[in-house]
């Protein structure tokens, strides 16, 4: 998971977006820090859109929450080769990683496409574009 956070004085560190973090909460985490984000990630105006519209239309079809839908549609796109599958290794355990948090803006484009035309397909929930 990437996201912004700012370091306070006391050194804490404190997500801009708090939900980001939430499924987190009680649990021991790695951090790695970076002075800027990194050039080429998606977009904040891409990622609203695909969280705001995207999602946000799934989720008024079929009553599942944001995350739970971000994550099987995350699973089907790397299934259907859409995505490809990132892992990390914790120890000696193989963990699935997020495999659209540090995409660049081009693999991101083409993923919240791919989920338009799945919503389209699947569901007949017909997204603008923007």
């Amino acid at each position: 998971m990437r996201f912004l956070a700012h370091v306070l004085p006391d050194g804490s560190i404190r997500p801009v977006d708090k939900g980001r973090t939430h499924r987190y909460v009680g649990r021991d985490i790695w951090v790695s820090i970076h002075e800027q984000p990194t050039v080429g990630l998606r977009t904040l105006d891409s990622n609203r859109w695909y969280w705001g519209v995207v999602l946000r239309a799934i989720c008024d079809e079929t009553g599942n929450d944001p995350e739970s839908v971000h994550w099987g549609l995350k699973r089907e796109a790397v299934r259907v080769g859409v995505l490809e599958p990132e892992y990390i290794t914790i120890g000696d355990q193989l963990i699935e990683a997020e495999p659209t948090t540090v995409t660049d803006s081009e693999t991101f484009s083409r993923y919240v496409g791919w989920v338009v035309d799945w919503a389209r397909t699947k569901l007949d929930v017909h997204i603008e574009d923007v």
